[in-house]
């Protein structure tokens, strides 16, 4: 069992400079993009060392994390015809 928490991890890079959104495609799939931030290029190694540890080793951790992202990021919401 792994205690890799998803919000942990995000947290740490949105704070080092690395943002996520994610997109659902026409297949169904989850495609997990990233932003850079201001201060990602201060960061870029450090960001770099997170990811390769957290990922290396765990092929459908990327999609563990669209998924979260899909489902906790904020959505604009529609307007009401008066």
């Amino acid at each position: 069992m792994s205690d890799f928490r998803i919000k942990d991890f995000l947290d740490r890079l949105g704070s080092l400079g690395l943002l996520f959104s994610a997109t659902r495609m026409a297949d169904g799939s989850i495609r997990l993009n990233q932003w850079r931030g201001i201060n990602y290029y201060d960061n870029e190694d450090e960001i770099r060392t997170i990811w390769s540890e957290a990922m290396t080793g765990h092929e459908s951790r990327a999609q563990d994390i669209a998924r979260y992202v899909e489902l906790t990021q904020s959505r604009a919401r529609p307007l009401k015809a008066a």
